[in-house]
């Protein structure tokens, strides 16, 4: 029985996936490189920190994290203020949970400033029960470890918890959780390969989880 739904953020609570590619490419474009979107695709999902560092690393860059990550933050902040709306049917998916006393959290790659940011931004704060972010855990996706530490917040066993991802690495991780996983398919999250997940759709209007019960 599912006692807990635990969603990803960035391409499924918020159309944002196509935001952060492009703060993504401004910043790279900064220290004159330009990078493709299909490049930065394969990083969704994962840390800014791990994604940070392989890039400095792959393009030798004279910065640290730090100092990119940032720079990053500034130009997604200043195109968020322009641009943040929710995935079309996701917010009433998570009111109907939350009616059926499902608990719900949020298990992001990003940084709790930005989970809180956006989460106020589309005033659905009060829908969840734990936010896990990057600073909350060691490894990120796809280690299951951003999982489990929302599951355990949750009180809830791994094995009753449901994810909902739109990222390969996302569905790994909870996988790797043992936990169910729905793969939400967005066009703007690049092609991900979402084939371990037990169920994918397009459509959250189309998700009932009482057939993963």
């Amino acid at each position: 029985m599912i006692k807990a739904v635990i969603f990803d953020m960035d391409g499924v609570i918020v159309d944002s996936s196509h935001i952060h590619i492009e703060a993504e490419k401004q910043t790279m474009l900064k220290y004159g490189i330009r990078i493709s979107s299909e490049e930065l695709h394969k990083y969704t999902g994962m840390t800014a920190k791990l994604m940070f560092t392989e890039l400095i690393k792959k393009y030798k860059l004279n910065t640290t994290f730090e100092k990119i990550f940032n720079e990053k933050e500034k130009i997604l902040f200043k195109l968020l203020e322009q641009d943040t709306r929710p995935i079309k049917g996701v917010v009433p998916l998570a009111r109907k949970l939350k009616q059926e006393n499902v608990k719900l959290g949020i298990a992001s790659s990003a940084h709790k400033r930005l989970v809180e940011y956006v989460l106020e931004k589309l005033k659905i704060s009060h829908l969840f029960d734990c936010i896990v972010s990057s600073e909350d855990i060691t490894h990120g996706k796809p280690n299951p470890e951003i999982f489990l530490k929302s599951a355990n917040e949750l009180s809830v066993s791994p094995t009753d918890c449901l994810v909902i991802e739109d990222a390969k690495l996302g569905v790994e991780a909870a996988k790797n959780a043992g936990m169910k996983c729905v793969g939400y398919i967005n066009p703007k999250s690049g092609n991900q390969d979402l084939s371990e997940a037990d169920i994918v759709i397009d459509d959250f209007s189309k998700l009932d989880i009482k057939e993963l019960r």
